[in-house]
Parts: C-alpha cells; structure tokens; sequence
C-alpha cells in the first residue's frame, strides 16, 4: 500500500467530492430543455442519448457544454485550462517540506520537467477540443411530444459556404440535421445557393425513404447586416444590395415582392451593429428575428436583450426562430424550432417549404416554439470569472439519475487508475 500523502489517497478524495457533488446536484435538478422565448421549463420535450453518449457521460457532456460556451465564456474557460497546469504544480512544489533551493542544475532539470509537462498537458487539452468539435461523436436528439410537430433548423451551412467545413457536404449537413432529431432544415450557404440546391434535390429523391427534408434558402451580406432569406424564388445576387444601409433597406422591401422569400435578421450582426435601429428593420420588410444563435458570438447575446427584441417581434408580430448556424464544426445541437404541421411528415420537401412559408407569414410571432437546451449564459464579470464552476454545476443539475450514476462511476474508475500509477516526483 502506498504511503499517506501518495496520490492514490487525494484521487479517492476528488472522486468522492465529484460524486456527492453530482448526486447533489439531483436534488436541485433542471430541466435539460427551456423556451428560449420565455425561459419557462418544457418538461414536455425529452433529449434521447445515444448508447456510447451515455457511457462516456463526463467527457460528453462536458464536450456539449463547451460547444454551448459564448465567445467571452470560451475565453474564460481557456485562461482556466491554461492555469490549471500550474496551479497544480505550484501546489505540489510548495508540499515540499521547507521548500529547499536545489542547485542550479536541478532547477534547470526541474523547469524542464515542468514545461515538458505543460507541452503534454497543452496536446491533451487540443485534442479534447478537437475531438469535441471535430469527430462523428454522438449527440442528443430532440423529441417532440406530438406527430403533426415540425422540427427544423432555419439557418445552417455547407462546404460551399467560404467558412464551411471542407468535409461538411449537402449531404452531411442532411445527415447531421437527422441525427439530432431534425426532420428539416434550412440550407443557407453565404451568398450561394448551390449547396442548398443539392440538398433539396436530395431531398425529392430520398425523403420517402428517410423522413428528413432539405428546404431552399441563403444568407445575404449586407451593410455589416446578415439576413437569412428563406424559399427565394431563385439565387439572390447580394452585391447590388451590399454597402449601404439604403441598399439593406431595398432588399428588406423587395425580399417578398421581387423574390418571394422571407427575411430574417441574423445574430450577432443585427445585435453589435444594427441595435439602435431593429425596429426600423421591421418596419422595412423584416419578416423574423433571431432570438438564439449557436456560434460562439451569436450566444454572447445578453439576456436582457434578447427580452428587448422578444418584446419587438410581439409587438411588430414578427416570428422568432433559433439558429444553430452549423458550418461543420460541431457535433452537438443546442436549439431546434418546432412548429405545429399536421401531416407534415408525408409531404415532400417542396410542398413542405411552401407550407412551412405560409405558416409563418399567417402566425407571425406565434408560428415557431423555439426549444433551446439549458445552459449558463454570460453574466456579469465577477459571474464570468467563475462561469467555469458555475457552468459545470448547472451541467451536473440537467443530468439524469442514470447520467449521474454514470459519472460517478468515471470518477472512480479514474481513481483507481491513477492509484495504479506510480508517484510523479517533484
């Protein structure tokens, strides 16, 4: 047996803190979903697990949890990853009784030990994030509670988007919609219509058989203003458009008259650039607004925001959507629509859009439910100081028994492997 102040002991103390703290955390636990509109609990909606999801809970969960993370958040969370490192080793160099200055040679031995071991630790840390964001892992799906409930996505990409993922095809982007419970999406590639034209092309010859429709759609640059059209009659050239806040407020006039299509103002671009005049975009022929957008700066937005711009599209009745604007770096879903389409499920992608597009224009601000699983959203500086603590907490409260369960046994699997290992020297 290893002597007292061996690591084995303090790995059995992390594990039994890590699983009084996720059984905790049962006690006071969440609802995994939220309306992103009201904030209020949908206990109705359920997320189903893959099998390897729930087998590798902390790594999974964790792995969503930074995919989730705002771009202030995610650079909170680095600055901790990167200090984690030396936090421990300071604590380790001063256990050391009476903390003895060695030679010189043994402290360039010793500095070289350190960085050696913060060079592992930092390839450990990349090749976390890159199998987060990068690998086929497998992801949460949403289930809504009733057939004639449409699910779908109003903004995401392709490869033939210059900020697409190479590997993240029309037919990929249909596939990774399917997998988290998707049963249509809007392709809107920047500019360019080809990857959404594949897709919906796909989608006539396949969806009998798969269930899951690609509609027509793009994004437009415009003025630092980003609008997602939806069901154009054709490509629309963004250049005689772009440049100008006149030529911004022509194409929100023309957009339904000229070319048949609905637009919708895209985060964060209508939020940091466009704020003190939204609701004159309205008024110029916007159609819907973002009220959740899944890149890291669109999930910046800050919540009393987002209250403002709710309040706007009930007032102007303007439909609210999520986005999760995937361009291929992602394997988690944070945000669906759902939308009530009785017999939604027996029409081709063609009668879908055109169904999807009146629903909208006759409901207005009631047309979509939007669905967004529950996280920490930045707060205050003191708050995000510590947004990492709190983020994980608020992770742990959305568990499931079984979810919970599962981490706990990670955590001593993963002491008692790091009991086996030998003693790391100072």
């Amino acid at each position: 047996m290893k002597k007292e102040g061996a690591f084995w002991p303090r790995s059995a103390v992390y594990a039994a803190v890590g699983t009084v703290l996720v059984f905790a955390a049962q006690l006071l636990r969440l609802p995994p979903l939220r309306d992103a509109a009201t904030g209020g609990p949908l206990w109705e909606f359920a997320l189903e697990f893959p099998l390897w999801h729930l087998l590798t809970t902390p790594f999974s969960a964790f792995a969503d949890w930074v995919t989730f993370n705002g771009l202030s958040q995610d650079k909170v969370l680095l600055a901790w990853l990167l200090a984690a490192y030396w936090a421990f080793w300071l604590k380790r160099r001063l256990r050391r009784e009476g903390f003895p200055a060695p030679r010189q040679e043994s402290r360039l031995r010793a500095a070289g030990r350190a960085l050696g071991g913060y060079l592992l630790y930092l390839i450990v840390v990349a090749g976390f994030l890159a199998w987060a964001t990068l690998s086929p892992r497998p992801m949460a799906r949403l289930r809504a509670p009733h057939p004639d409930d449409l699910v779908l996505d109003f903004h995401s990409h392709t490869s033939r988007s210059w900020d697409g993922r190479r590997s993240f095809t029309p037919r990929a982007n249909m596939a990774w919609h399917a997998a988290g419970g998707f049963s249509a999406a809007f392709v809107t590639d920047h500019n360019t219509v080809p990857g959404s034209a594949e897709a919906r092309q796909i989608s006539r010859e396949e969806h009998g058989k798969t269930g899951y429709r690609s509609l027509f759609g793009e994004e437009l640059s415009l003025d630092r203003c980003h609008i997602v059209v939806l069901s154009p009659k054709e490509w629309i050239d963004n250049r005689p458009y772009d440049g100008s806040l006149e030529g911004l407020q022509r194409l929100l006039g023309e957009c339904g008259t000229k070319h048949g299509a609905l637009c919708v103002l895209s985060l964060p671009e209508y939020w940091l650039r466009h704020w003190e005049r939204v609701g004159q975009l309205a008024d110029w022929g916007a159609q819907g607004v973002e009220i959740v957008n899944s890149a890291p700066k669109g999930l910046d937005f800050p919540a009393g925001k987002k209250r403002e711009i709710i309040e706007l599209c009930r007032r102007k009745n303007l439909f609210m959507v999520g986005a999760t604007d995937n361009h291929g770096w992602s394997r988690a879903v944070l945000v669906w629509n759902v939308m009530r389409v009785p017999g939604h499920s027996a029409m081709g992608p063609d009668e879908l859009e055109k169904t999807v597009k009146e629903t909208l224009l006759r409901e207005g601000f009631g047309a979509v439910r939007v669905v967004e699983r529950v996280r920490r959203e930045p707060a205050g500086v003191l708050s995000l100081a510590f947004d990492p603590l709190l983020g994980l907490w608020t992770m742990a409260r959305t568990f499931t028994l079984l979810q919970a369960a599962v981490s706990a046994a990670w955590f001593w699997l993963l002491a008692a492997l790091f009991w086996k290992l030998p003693k790391i020297p100072d």
